[in-house]
């Protein structure tokens, strides 16, 4: 018989990939080491840092010890890719004897709370996966008029969908929620005794938590969502343009789609039938800009990407979102 999770003393590895990144990657080790800790819990934190060289060991070893107590590890995976980097990132917590495995961003810092919340709903769920959600952090730069308003834009979508997922998920439903690795809590199992893995050849496109959050949903797992355990992201300036707003949308619906229609075959030509319509939304976005609200920009930017990401992927075109670093 399992143990009972909320007796059950966790081993627990919470791990964060980073390239290039080094001022991010500091500011989330900061967050871990003021972050509180769960009672009955080990902890260990992990940089797995995806790149040729060690560009960001010294940031990381010179601090083997957090401020409270948590040992902090490093290793490099030098096969490019974040999927490889979150095998790597599985394959040491299984090697530490770890029993979940959580993942966070290198561009986020963690509330003080995040990992206690994330554990109490852990233990109260029946869930093997949850998600948590993630918010806008604070700008701290000095911005532009259009890069304000993107900023104010995407803090409002962050907080509506936050919002969407308390009102729809359980602890033990996934609703509307979107479960991605920026906040995300696994058992180690599913890695060691289930074969479930980040597939790999999904290597610069994204969406290799989607597809694992797929997997575990298709062996009939039970996932779940946590509503109160908080991560900020951190949106550098060079994001915080209608272009990249275009292109991450395009990049992503483009991952989506070849999944869908892998699934749906029939929807590569189906797609090319909601042309006209998609054409007198757009247009109509784009009239309504000087008098409508001020998201309209951004959802013209949004819209018009992600349904370019769909044409594309129908005559098997992939992009590569993340084959080029942004940050700092």
């Amino acid at each position: 018989m399992p143990p009972n999770r909320l007796t059950q003393h966790f081993r627990i590895t919470v791990a964060a990939l980073t390239r290039r990144r080094p001022n991010m990657v500091e500011a989330l080790i900061t967050s871990w080491g003021q972050m509180d800790l769960p009672a009955h819990c080990d902890i260990r934190c992990l940089i797995v840092e995806n790149d040729e060289q060690p560009q960001t060991r010294s940031l990381v070893t010179t601090q083997p010890v957090l401020p409270n107590g948590v040992p902090l590890d490093y290793v490099l995976e030098t096969e490019a890719g974040i999927p490889f980097g979150r095998n790597r990132a599985a394959k040491e917590a299984l090697a530490q004897g770890a029993d979940l495995l959580v993942f966070v961003d290198d561009d986020e810092a963690v509330a003080k709370d995040w990992l206690v919340k994330l554990i109490e709903g852990y233990r109260q769920s029946e869930a093997v996966l949850l998600g948590a959600p993630m918010l806008v952090a604070p700008q701290n730069e000095p911005l532009t008029y259009m890069q304000s308003l993107v900023l104010t834009n995407l803090t409002e979508v962050y907080q509506k969908r936050a919002d969407t997922a308390a009102e729809t998920a359980t602890l033990n439903t996934r609703g509307r929620s979107v479960i991605a690795t920026n906040n995300w809590v696994a058992q180690t199992r599913l890695f060691r005794d289930e074969n479930i893995w980040f597939h790999e050849a999904l290597r610069f496109s994204g969406g290799e938590d989607t597809q694992f959050l797929v997997d575990v949903m298709e062996r009939g797992f039970t996932v779940g969502w946590i509503k109160d355990a908080y991560v900020y992201e951190t949106i550098p300036t060079d994001r915080l343009s209608l272009r990249y707003q275009f292109r991450r949308a395009r990049d992503q619906a483009n991952t989506s789609f070849h999944r869908h229609m892998s699934k749906k075959p029939l929807s590569r030509y189906t797609i090319f039938l909601r042309i006209p319509g998609k054409l007198i939304q757009l247009v109509f976005l784009l009239l309504i800009i000087p008098f409508a609200h001020k998201t309209a920009p951004l959802r013209l930017a949004r819209m018009a990407g992600g349904f370019w990401g769909k044409l594309n992927a129908a005559v098997g075109v992939w992009f590569k979102h993340y084959a080029k670093t942004t940050g700092h």
